[in-house]
């Protein structure tokens, strides 16, 4: 009964733990700072997108590599413009990361759900590969 609870707890304080950023915000973020956008594609109907969402990407959260990167969650249902713009294919749940090189974006995804190993493995390679970017040019 208590670690019932205790689990309870702890994945209430785990989900409090996400930024949540408008794709607006996020972009702007990424404007301003450099930092990787990275964008979860998905819908409330969809499994694995809740999975990602509300289990993997809380435990990622955790990971000092997230406040490397500006997160938003787009939904193709409420958001069908901007999902247009960031998806390629009609699978979902896809992790986008966005990345400036000078005048140029480049972009790698993941696409279904992924566990919360291989989303930091893919947020690490995308942090390092920007901060590397960055180092270059000053």
């Amino acid at each position: 009964m208590i670690s019932t609870a205790m689990a309870a707890l702890l994945q209430t304080v785990v989900l409090s733990a996400s930024p949540t950023m408008t794709y607006e915000q996020a972009y702007a973020e990424t404007e301003k700072t450099g930092k990787p956008l990275v964008v979860l594609i998905g819908a409330d109907w969809c499994g694995a997108c809740r999975v990602m969402k509300n289990t993997a990407l809380p435990q990622v959260a955790q990971d000092a590599v997230f406040k490397d990167v500006a997160f938003t969650v787009v939904n193709t249902d409420t958001q069908k413009d901007i999902a247009k713009q960031v998806m390629q294919g009609g699978s979902i749940p896809q992790l986008v990361m966005f990345q400036r090189d000078g005048d140029k974006w480049t972009q790698q995804r993941l696409v279904g759900a992924q566990s919360p190993a291989a989303i930091i493995q893919f947020l690490r390679a995308g942090v390092k590969n920007s901060l590397g970017k960055l180092a270059g040019r000053e």
